[in-house]
């Protein structure tokens, strides 16, 4: 039978109750599911689960008369069975911090929430306007208080220019001058619990440049670890993570500039290190990686082990085509759920102690 053939009767598993559980074997497993995993491993006990998810358009049914033309919001409005399928690859994660790319609004979010995720405890939500021509932004739900939200919209990266190398890299497309779409910083307190402190972490939510634009994603890349540095300097012990949409292949250039800022790619924390695990850690349907979780020292240290896992959700096929054809039944999008989980104790505090 073919995969388009059952893709109405498709859904996502519930978790496994094992973290260390090396199975699935492969990524194909299931019918309709190729990349990742078709169970998402389970949280683990006192664990915080992080996680990153570009939506794809994730647009509600009420009229934005900001947005007209060929960028119209109403034509553009999720069909009931796509947020079904996009709420069904959440609840299986069960992540306490929730950051998605490609959400319409504060509004859209907390119409999607209230929807369909009710049950989720999703509490907190922060959501900013980047002034984004298509109208989609950054945004996180979660089960802890957040403040602080911040946004970029204005900042300038032309001085970005001259830190950039390598043949190719700097005349790639106009000199960029604004972030294509602002990343969105949000702290998190995760109250005190079972005798440990009140846990502080900071997530920046990114979506780059996609396509071709490698010198605007490196221009957007420097910008931000700057920024972030700055903040570093008044905030030693801060415990940040920047994810989600990087748009970028692992040898990169913007991606690189995470690591050489020391940024640690949670893919080294992955649940399975044995034979070939490509198909497991792909995470958009094109058969790439192009999302990422990086931590910065501070938070990696707090990581517990082969927790990593991007987790599959539908894939209608090799005869689909992502970029014009109409999401099928069961269809939530083309990028797939990361996923990592986090200790919630300041471990280098503890150690000064």
């Amino acid at each position: 039978m073919s995969c388009l053939a059952i893709l109405s009767g498709l859904m996502i598993g519930g978790p496994v109750t094992n973290a260390q559980d090396p199975s699935p074997a492969k990524a194909d497993d299931l019918p309709g599911h190729r990349y990742g995993r078709s169970t998402p491993l389970a949280k683990p006990d006192g664990g915080v689960r992080v996680a990153a998810y570009n939506v794809l358009n994730l647009f509600d049914p009420a009229d934005d008369p900001t947005l007209d033309g060929e960028y119209d919001d109403l034509p553009m409005a999720t069909s009931r069975d796509r947020c079904e399928s996009i709420a069904r690859a959440i609840k299986a994660i069960d992540a306490d911090i929730l950051c998605l790319q490609e959400v319409e609004s504060e509004a859209a979010l907390r119409w999607f929430r209230d929807e369909f995720l009710a049950d989720m405890g999703y509490d907190h939500i922060a959501s900013l306007d980047v002034g984004y021509y298509r109208g989609v932004e950054q945004s996180v739900l979660s089960r802890h208080p957040l403040s602080n939200a911040t946004v970029w919209p204005e900042e300038d990266l032309s001085d970005m220019e001259s830190r950039k190398t390598g043949d190719g890299w700097t005349s790639d497309g106009d000199q960029p001058t604004r972030f294509q779409r602002s990343p969105l910083m949000v702290d998190v307190e995760i109250p005190a619990e079972g005798g440990r402190d009140v846990y502080e972490m900071t997530v920046v939510v990114v979506h780059h440049k996609s396509g071709r634009y490698r010198r605007q994603r490196e221009s957007e890349a420097l910008q931000l670890v700057d920024l972030l540095a700055a903040r570093m300097k008044k905030q030693k012990d801060l415990n940040l993570v920047v994810l989600g949409d990087f748009n970028a292949g692992p040898f990169d250039k913007s991606l690189a500039v995470y690591k050489d800022a020391g940024y640690v790619n949670a893919y080294e924390h992955r649940w399975s290190r044995e034979g070939d695990t490509r198909d497991l850690f792909r995470t958009h349907e094109s058969d790439r990686v192009i999302d990422y979780i990086m931590l910065h020292p501070n938070l990696d240290s707090e990581v517990i082990d082969k927790t990593f896992q991007v987790v599959g959700t539908l894939h209608p096929g090799d005869k689909y085509d992502w970029r014009k054809d109409d999401p099928p039944s069961g269809y939530a999008a083309d990028h797939y759920p990361l996923v990592i989980d986090i200790r919630p104790v300041d471990v280098r505090r503890s150690r000064s102690r």
